[in-house]
């Protein structure tokens, strides 16, 4: 293979290497090895949820905080200037770091309507924004609240009054510092030169520093220091937390109860494995084509990490393969596993599926580990949908289940297009720009695009896609959320 050029996977070798012509491919041919034989997996309920859903939550949840706030005067103390207005830009903005933070809980909790029609990196995405606009917010209350006691108490008592002097504010404090700490340490400049256990049991601390510094709302805080807004804001806090334990830790109980096993390793290259797990638990899961799950081996130095890997086949009852290289010492682990090793299997997660493909043609872009959904993708996908496929990688090693991809693109009458070698050395400066995708698929604008792979690739690809003139709406991806 041409390691400098956009090749197709036509066995016409007439076509001048550096072509980015595709032709069908032949067909029927079949994927290596023994056909499968299996039954498919239930498919996920599909959430009925619509954006306008989450704007009305949204919004009602921004009224209560500013009714709250204007029921007991707030506004009204914004024109009494001096410390009256100090005090109502205190207690708005200690109102809303809380809303804020519960917002970002409810998301950390996964509910599964959201991350259905979401995707669990969006919600992620959310929760990191929510977390570091509270934070903001907790910096502004302090400094408001600090200025508006020192008007009746200088600058040392208020300081002295705030860190522990009044009631409740001594562990308030400690749980502003936790936030501050977990806030600073999830900036990505940061929490990219830290291993992710590391960083996850940094961020665990979080949760122990907003419930510290809940108790200070109601003995300091009039807005819901009595009557019905006490009992409603408690109400909220006591529900956040019930779902935080069921939807994050609660799931992920049930699966510990019901471990998978691994049935077989098979290696593809020097660092990457076919991995299928199965077991008679496996009647208890549900999946589709392109999602993934997080794996939890029960071995060793293993069990208390959690790795997402993608499905790299449909989901039968034949097992969940997954496709896994070894890009650091745990997941190298993972590569090692011996059949029998019992494995946590939590998900699935995912929110693009079959079901977004259906009645349309389609664009697959797949690079790096990316081609483990496509090619599940791929083995679900309708014979009109046509599917095209453009596969990026560094080194031919990289092409893992290439005959498979050929094979299953041929059954739906699609044609794969293969792009390897490093940037500088290949024959086309852009793979990704508009004209180049407009050549290998002319009617890129009738077709949805799914784009599986690292953050760089994503971003080209959609910048292509959108300048080719294909709706953002059409455009399916979910970034690395890590």
């Amino acid at each position: 293979m041409n390691s400098t050029a956009l090749t197709s996977t036509s066995p016409d070798h007439s076509a001048p290497p550096t072509s980015t012509r595709a032709v069908p491919l032949p067909g029927p041919a079949a994927p290596s090895g023994p056909p499968r034989r299996y039954q498919a997996l239930p498919k996920p309920g599909r959430a009925r949820l619509v954006p306008t859903d989450v704007a009305a939550v949204g919004v009602a949840a921004a009224l209560l905080v500013v009714g709250m706030w204007v029921r007991d005067g707030g506004f009204a103390s914004l024109f009494d200037g001096g410390a009256a207005m100090w005090t109502a830009l205190a207690r708005i903005t200690g109102l809303a770091a809380s809303a804020t933070g519960l917002a970002g809980l409810y998301l950390v909790a996964r509910p599964k309507a959201l991350e259905q029609r979401y995707g669990l990196d969006r919600l992620f995405i959310w929760h990191r924004i929510l977390g570091e606009t509270m934070a903001v917010l907790v910096g502004v209350h302090v400094g408001t609240s600090l200025v508006s006691w020192q008007a009746d108490l200088g600058w040392w008592r208020a300081f002295g009054e705030l860190t522990g002097g009044a009631t409740d504010t001594a562990t308030a404090t400690v749980g502003t510092l936790l936030v501050l700490v977990v806030t600073v340490s999830s900036l990505r400049s940061i929490r990219t030169r830290m291993a992710y256990e590391t960083w996850y049991f940094l961020h665990m601390t979080a949760y122990v520093g907003f419930a510290l510094s809940f108790f200070h709302q109601l003995s300091l805080g009039t807005d819901v220091g009595t009557g019905a807004a006490r009992s409603l804001w408690i109400g909220l806090f006591v529900a956040i937390g019930i779902g935080l334990v069921v939807g994050r830790w609660g799931r992920l109980a049930a699966a510990a109860f019901r471990p998978l096993e691994v049935l077989d390793v098979t290696p593809l290259n020097e660092d990457t494995v076919a991995m299928r797990i199965g077991g008679p638990n496996l009647a208890h899961v549900d999946a589709d084509a392109g999602q993934f799950f997080v794996l939890r081996p029960l071995a060793p130095k293993l069990w208390w990490q959690a790795h997402p890997f993608s499905l790299s086949n449909a989901p039968g009852t034949d097992g969940l393969r997954f496709t896994i290289k070894a890009r650091g010492d745990a997941s190298a682990a993972i590569t090692r596993l011996r059949p029998g090793t019992r494995v946590v299997v939590e998900g699935p997660y995912g929110a693009h599926t079959p079901d977004d493909l259906v009645d349309t043609k389609v664009l697959l872009v797949a690079g790096g580990v990316g081609i483990a959904p496509v090619r599940s993708l791929l083995e679900r996908l309708s014979e009109d949908a046509e599917p095209v496929v453009l596969i990026r990688a560094r080194h031919d090693d990289e092409l893992v289940h290439l005959d498979e991809i050929r094979a299953l693109a041929a059954r739906s009458n699609g044609r794969v297009h293969v792009l390897v070698g490093p940037t500088a050395r290949l024959a086309v400066r852009d793979p990704f720009a508009a004209d180049q995708l407009l050549r290998i698929a002319p009617d890129l604008r009738d077709r949805h695009a799914l784009l599986c792979g690292p953050e760089r690739l994503l971003h080209a690809a959609r910048a292509g896609l959108r300048a080719a003139g294909v709706p953002s709406a059409h455009i399916h991806y979910e970034r690395p959320w890590w």
